[in-house]
């Protein structure tokens, strides 16, 4: 028998990661509990166990993809090893075995509850080179008994919108999806209590086949593609889906709605020009509007995409005819990192303010507590004193510690202090964060400090270790640099830099002198601090850091 291994749960709020990493391969043997994959969630790389034993079968998925939490992953032969836990996959004895005449019998009215067994069903293969569709509306809920063939949703491909219907009768327990999705084929749509009565029709076709779209399709379909049954009038096909009232589009390779590739017909509008800005770059009745109005169509070289609910352009690019050129795929840690930069500078207008600090003082202390902390298994760095003096400086600017909601109109001022750190690791740039850092001494975030550094470049940290920062510290110092102008962590308002420490000649008293000089930035939200206010900002904290006696007077 075969089961299906699905992403589970990957923490609070996780609906999705994106596949890194595949770690078996069809004809794999693995043991229950061995991990399978590489999934990408927020910042943070996890590892997918198999819940069972058994033989990789195939995989759904290719790396890159983002994959929907209960998505099947892969499938598994039955092998030496497998263990008790597993799910039990077994197909309903009656609708297997059933004659043409019974399944009829099944389909004419669903089994009453709990009569079958559980089963998912999922979004069927849409086209030759369809992979994924847009959930537009369900057409049943939790509780609704269906039969056989029933229509369960409509799925918008990019050339039609399409009924999606259940191969087998049961009562609707749950759907997976809401109304926006984009749903990959195979991904389990809705989970049917009392399953059975799969018809012969709806049998999946076996790998490789090509399968013709339902007859209940929308007639939108392009001509050049739509099977010629697509336009024919069934009893599971919605009223007004007729080719009268959809008329076809030839060779449309956008995604649009059925309402929108009209209205661009009726204006004149030639939809395959325009780059969508709606989800998974959907042509949007704006995009036509604003075409017809005179301005610039986006052209597929300047498409856009959503990220984190908002529209970043994604530009082509083509080098010189012949050039050496490589091209690998931009997934993973990269891929979130360039999305969180973009959608930063879209969102928040940057300005950095730079000053220069004596640090002869706060070398001094490092030093001093040195051998204390070896004694205490650790080691002090400069950044748990310059965190101490970054809060203790908020204390006094709460903007700083603050985010802005756009969506509500308002400020969130916030009462905790949560100092995400950037981390250097081999797979790019991550920000941990120490929680609650007001309440812990200089000793415990050093410890804690070096804790989170280890595994981020081990590969190591929990989601939740990366989440919930209120300001973030960035210390390129520690590999050198003069000056920066960091990019600050939406939805956060400021990011502070720190860079090395360099000697500098001075005159004091009538002689030539050496100090030791540290230079800080602060980059701020212009749209919640002004440049006077983060002017006083960095130089109330560089008070704090020229004299580090004040600064232990005012911890708590």
């Amino acid at each position: 028998m075969a089961t299906d291994v699905k992403l589970p749960e990957l923490g609070e709020g996780v609906t999705e990661g994106e596949l890194v990493k595949w770690l078996v391969k069809p004809g794999d043997s693995v043991k229950a509990d061995q991990p399978i994959a590489e999934v990408l969630t927020d910042k943070a790389t996890v590892e997918v166990p198999s819940p069972v034993a058994g033989v990789v079968k195939d995989v759904k998925f290719k790396a890159g993809d983002v994959v929907k939490v209960g998505s099947t992953m892969i499938t598994l032969e039955a092998g030496a090893g497998a263990t008790a836990s597993a799910p039990a996959a077994k197909a309903a004895p009656a609708a297997q075995a059933s004659t043409q005449s019974s399944s009829a019998a099944a389909a004419a009215a669903p089994p009453a509850p709990g009569a079958g067994k559980v089963q998912d069903v999922k979004l069927p293969e849409l086209g030759e080179g369809v992979t994924e569709g847009e959930l537009v509306k369900w057409l049943v809920k939790p509780g609704d008994s269906v039969k056989a063939d029933q229509a369960i949703a409509e799925v918008l491909t990019d050339k039609a919108t399409v009924e999606v219907p259940t191969p087998v009768a049961g009562v609707v327990k749950d759907v997976k999806f809401k109304t926006g999705d984009v749903v990959k084929v195979g991904s389990t749509m809705i989970t049917l209590e009392g399953a059975g009565g799969a018809t012969a029709a709806a049998a999946q076709p076996p790998a490789g086949a090509q399968r013709e779209i339902p007859a209940s399709a929308h007639a939108n379909f392009a001509a050049s593609s739509a099977p010629a049954q697509a336009s024919t009038s069934t009893s599971s096909a919605p009223a007004g889906a007729s080719a009268g009232i959809f008329p076809p589009v030839a060779d449309s390779k956008v995604l649009a709605t059925p309402a929108t590739r009209r209205l661009a017909r009726e204006m004149g509008v030639d939809i395959n020009t325009l780059g969508g800005s709606g989800l998974a770059g959907r042509v949007t009745r704006e995009d036509v509007m604003s075409a017809k109005g005179g301005a610039p169509a986006a052209s597929q070289a300047g498409a856009s995409a959503k990220a984190g609910g908002m529209t970043i352009p994604k530009p082509s690019y083509q080098g010189p005819a012949g050039a050496a050129e490589e091209r690998v795929p931009l997934i993973g840690i990269r891929k979130k990192i360039a999305e969180n930069m973009q959608r930063s500078k879209h969102v928040i207008p940057h300005f950095t303010i730079m000053d220069e600090a004596k640090v002869d003082a706060m070398v001094a202390l490092r030093e001093g507590l040195k051998e204390h902390a070896e004694k205490q298994g650790t080691k002090i760095t400069y950044l748990p004193i310059v965190i101490k003096a970054l809060i203790a400086t908020i204390r006094e600017f709460p903007m700083f510690n603050a985010s802005i909601d756009d969506a509500a109109g308002e400020v969130v001022y916030k009462k905790y202090f949560n100092i995400g750190f950037a981390a250097d690791t081999p797979n790019g740039l991550v920000v941990p964060v120490i929680k609650n850092a007001d309440q812990k001494s200089i000793l415990e975030i050093s410890k804690e400090i070096l804790d989170l550094s280890k595994r981020a470049r081990d590969g190591k940290l929990k989601p939740d270790e990366m989440k919930g920062a209120t300001i973030t510290v960035t210390n390129i110092g520690s590999i050198g640099g003069t000056y920066a102008t960091p990019v600050i962590n939406h939805p956060e308002v400021a990011i502070l830099g720190m860079y090395k420490i360099d000697e500098k000649p001075v005159i004091k008293n009538g002689q030539l002198a050496a100090i030791k000089v540290m230079n800080y930035t602060m980059t701020a939200d212009h749209r919640l601090i002004d440049g006077a206010v983060a002017a006083r900002f960095l130089a109330a904290f560089i008070a704090r850091i020229e004299n580090p006696g004040k600064l232990l007077v005012e911890l708590v």
